[in-house]
């Protein structure tokens, strides 16, 4: 992450918004497509396992029905797999920038193992045909592809959910007690859940709306898919509401607004919606609310990343506060040495450049105009008195409106003091400003033409 604290500027609170609409989308690729990738796989390992036990040519074929069906080309895996993985430490290294204790390094750790997992699950479907002969080896790389995938993904949705929680990250120092938190398993077990329930719907949508290829001109081969994934989908989906919920109420009181709220309701309401269409496609002995139950199920994977990243911006809501100030500071100061540039390309100083263009907008040296006449004030002030005022403007003289703060940077406000000074004690023939207040005129007396003629006439800046 230094890298990334080096060569990233800190993002505004527009840049935060955006970064939240981008882990959002990122997720929502990502985590739908490598959950059917999971749910495939171990289903179509538990129905080669049942074959061989038990020869089944329903349970073979399937079995090399979701490997085509799922996994996908190597495009498709580097597109949806690989890529979202890459950009996922971006982000919240962009948003935990110069946050030395927050655990983002956890979630680089587990992306080479998912790229392998992946990589071995291309050699595992490479070996489907000749199975029966090399059964152990067959079973041997499936079974290491899930290990690595299941444990990589119990590690970043660990890394991802402790963001959540940022009075506890100093604990956070190894991977056993990144893992070992109520809060964090639940949400894994509901990932688990919602990875073989969206693989079930998905077996429904690709092999009977998608294509019915796999299942047309074999009645009976379709009623067992169709009753096989039906099963699968409502057996999990009957459990997600329930992990969801465990997951909620473990969740520090700090992350929820009435947005999360809504977003976890949502997912119960949503998770009823898709058990309501199942049970009526399986009572009605046909594929029914096929489209509608997959599509829902891709809702429930938004809502529950959505739920995350606004748990993580609510807890972390005094760290964007300061990246904000830290934008606006570094933009000003930009903006300064970008002014001072043009000044000196110019002919002119910073401070006369700033002065022209925001202190004449209410002063002039000899006449009222907003504000004072400034040979009027500038004898009340030295070099440190008047940066302090320009920065910090608490005074308001009677007759006159209070001065706003002008939002200089640092540079500007000391620049712009300097001339200011320099300029009075040029026009008063070297005078230093900064001396005693003027003494106070007797009563009754005529204070107009004194202060008209301590200062000699002036024409005004140089433009």
């Amino acid at each position: 992450m230094d890298f990334l604290s080096q060569h990233i500027i800190a993002p505004s609170g527009q840049h935060l918004k955006l970064l939240e609409f981008l882990a959002i989308v990122t997720y929502a690729i990502h985590l739908p497509y490598i959950a059917m990738v999971i749910g495939s796989s171990a289903v179509a390992m538990w129905l080669t396992f049942s074959d061989h036990e038990i020869p089944n040519a329903n349970f073979a074929r399937l079995a090399d029905d979701l490997q085509r069906t799922f996994l996908g080309n190597p495009l498709t895996m580097l597109v949806l797999g690989v890529l979202p993985l890459l950009a996922l430490p971006i982000l919240y290294g962009i948003w935990f920038d110069s946050v030395p204790l927050a655990p983002i390094g956890y979630i680089v750790m587990p992306i080479p193992g998912i790229v392998l997992g992946l990589v071995l699950l291309r050699f595992y479907r490479a070996t489907f045909s000749g199975r029966k002969n090399a059964y152990n080896q067959h079973m041997g790389i499936g079974t290491l592809a899930l290990l690595l995938l299941i444990g990589s993904y119990f590690v970043l949705i660990s890394s991802v959910t402790r963001l959540q929680d940022p009075e506890k990250w100093y604990r956070l120092k190894n991977l056993v007690i990144l893992l070992l938190n109520w809060n964090v398993i639940w949400k894994f077990l509901f990932f688990l859940h919602a990875a073989f329930a969206i693989t079930g719907a998905g077996i429904l949508f690709f092999m009977f709306r998608w294509s019915d290829r796999a299942t047309s001109g074999d009645p009976e081969y379709a009623a067992f898919v169709r009753k096989f994934a039906t099963g699968l989908s409502l057996a999990f989906c009957f459990a997600l509401p329930l992990f969801n919920l465990l997951y909620v109420f473990t969740s520090p009181d700090v992350v929820f607004d009435s947005t999360t709220y809504l977003m976890a309701t949502a997912i119960v309401f949503v998770c009823m919606i898709i058990v309501f269409m199942l049970l009526s496609g399986l009572r009605a002995g046909a594929p029914r609310f096929v489209t509608a139950a997959f599509v829902a199920l891709l809702i429930v994977f938004v809502l529950s990343s959505s739920f995350d990243v606004r748990a993580m911006a609510n807890a972390n809501k005094e760290h964007a506060t300061l990246l904000e100030m830290a934008s606006e500071k570094e933009k000003a100061e930009k903006e300064a040495l970008i002014e001072a540039k043009l000044a000196e390309q110019s002919g002119s100083s910073l401070g006369e450049e700033t002065f022209n263009k925001v202190c004449m907008q209410c002063h002039r040296f000899n006449e009222k105009l907003v504000g004072p006449p400034l040979a009027q004030m500038l004898p009340n002030y030295n070099l440190e008195s008047l940066k302090a005022f320009i920065a910090n403007p608490n005074k308001s003289l009677p007759g006159y409106p209070p001065m706003p703060n002008p939002g200089l940077t640092p540079a500007q406000i000391a620049a712009v003091a300097e001339y200011e000074l320099s300029h009075y004690k040029e026009a008063t023939g070297g005078a230093p400003a900064g001396g005693a207040a003027p003494a106070a005129a007797p009563a009754g007396a005529d204070t107009t033409k004194a202060k008209t003629n301590s200062h000699p006439k002036q024409t005004g800046v140089k433009k």
